[in-house]
Formats: C-alpha cells, structure tokens, sequence
C-alpha cells in the first residue's frame, strides 16, 4: 500500500507549492481599514469643532439678547414707578383736571364695633 503525503489544511508547515499571495491581500485590506478609520476619526474631529463653534456663537447671541432685553424691562420698571408715582397723579390732578390742594383736612372717626 501506498501511503499518501496528505497535510492538513491548517497545518503550520509550508507547502512548497502553496501561492503566498493572501498575505499581500490581507495587508492592503488591512491599509485600507485604517486609512477608512483614520479618514472617519479626522472627519469626526473637524465636525465636532464645528460644531462647537456654532454653539458658542449662537450661545453669544441668546446672551447678547438676554442682556438687551433685561436693559428694556430695567427701563419699562422704572417708566411703570414713574406712571404710578404720587408725584405725578398730583401734577395730572392739578394741571389736566383743574383740582387743588385741599386747604381744610377733616378727619372723620369711625366707630369700631367693639360689641361683640
């Protein structure tokens, strides 16, 4: 009987015969998947700065805003005191509707109900 060479095809030892093309391969698959990641990281880094820089400046802009506005209801608060200050309802009371002081002050008492 003959006995046959056979090898496994997981075998550690090299066949004289085997092509060594699937290193070469693997190696520019491998190349391509690092350049595909590089390119991937490169792009997420300059995305995120950007987009960094668009927050900072559209939070610059609701903080100019907000100052803007509070310096208009600083301004209207101070305009309400103004409307409502006694000051001024006596000036209205005297030149708009012809009133005057009142030279006389009447007191009047009123009982309090102390019966109970």
């Amino acid at each position: 009987m003959r006995r046959r060479n056979h090898k496994s095809r997981w075998s550690i030892e090299d066949s004289g015969n085997a092509p060594r093309t699937s290193l070469p391969i693997v190696g520019l698959f491998g190349g391509i998947l690092l350049a595909g990641a590089l390119a991937g990281l490169s792009f997420l880094y300059v995305w995120q700065g950007n987009r960094i820089q668009e927050l900072t400046a559209a939070y610059e802009e609701a903080r100019l805003n907000m100052e803007a506005e509070l310096e208009i209801n600083r301004i209207l608060s101070v305009r309400i005191d103004e409307a409502f200050s006694l000051e001024r309802i006596a000036r209205i009371a005297r030149d708009q509707l012809n009133m005057s002081e009142p030279t006389i002050v009447r007191y009047v008492s009123i009982p309090t109900n102390e019966s109970h």
